[in-house]
């Protein structure tokens, strides 16, 4: 189950992202952020809010096989990708509201949220699944060779940031400025962070606002670093076609394996360089 959860003030707090086994952090219009949240390994009672989906999550949703996609919203050239080509049952709140909740306690358009019993119940209905989802990372109890110690790491977008901090145990989340605390009072935290440096190309379609609609590339390579047990290794990332595996991969070629636990992924443009703590 994959779904696209709001990251902007109204959005805040958010419910369900210390329960994903891996999300992504994608920029969007107005150098701002939007998650790709994926749920897998146990159920979750609530997550969101939901929003619109974006050209980019069809290609994060290939990598899954067949997974179901949780949405609210989207354009024409928001969503034509995720028919063409991402090989998931879309799950629209416009088509489907039964299957997600409503809270009131979150102004509109921020009220979406999901439960997976709910949507996996209708993903099932429309589109059984019989398969579990391909491994996107590889992973390691062990720590890598060749990293060094780190304190965390701060990804700048235009209009966003991320902080990360090491705390002996796990990375905990500062979103531009303050803790980044969920519906039930936890801090967002994670086993793993990676830094995907990637290409972003400037779309013809705008937002209500009028603003660019940018289009992350995640088909190809580029720098990453890749951050757990309180220690960084650099290398890169690639994935050379819509149909290959995502790898992450040292300097000399040799895999970074994460280790077992939930992993968030900054996707960062390359005009923005990490802060290494």
């Amino acid at each position: 189950m994959a779904a696209k959860i709001d990251n902007v003030e109204g959005a805040w707090p958010q419910a369900g992202l210390n329960q994903a086994d891996i999300v992504f952090d994608l920029p969007v219009e107005g150098g701002l952020t939007r998650l790709l949240a994926i749920f897998h390994s146990q159920d979750v009672s609530l997550f969101g809010p939901i929003r619109s989906g974006r050209p980019v999550d069809a290609d994060l949703l290939h990598l899954l096989g067949h997974a179901y996609y949780a949405f609210s919203g989207g354009t024409a050239f928001d969503l034509g990708p995720i028919s063409d080509h991402s090989n998931a049952t879309a799950l629209s709140w416009a088509i489907y509201p039964d299957l997600f909740v409503i809270r009131n306690d979150h102004r509109i358009p921020h009220q979406v949220f999901g439960t997976t019993s709910m949507l996996y119940a209708g993903g099932q209905q429309f589109s059984p699944s019989t398969t579990p989802p391909t491994a996107i990372f590889s992973y390691a109890a062990a720590t890598p060779a060749g990293g060094v110690p780190s304190t965390g790491v701060t990804a700048q977008y235009d209009a966003a940031t991320a902080a990360w901090t090491w705390n002996g145990t796990q990375y905990l989340r500062n979103q531009s400025g303050h803790a980044d605390l969920m519906i039930d009072g936890s801090q967002v935290a994670a086993t793993n962070v990676v830094v995907m440096s990637v290409g972003v190309q400037l779309t013809s379609a705008r937002d209500s606002h009028g603003t660019v609609v940018p289009l992350p590339i995640v088909i190809g390579s580029g720098l990453a670093w890749v951050f757990r047990n309180g220690v960084l290794v650099k290398g890169k990332w690639s994935r050379a076609s819509e149909n290959a595996p995502m790898t992450l991969q040292t300097t000399t070629g040799q895999v970074i394996p994460l280790a077992p636990g939930r992993t968030w992924v900054e996707v960062l443009p390359s005009s923005h360089a990490p802060l290494i703590h």
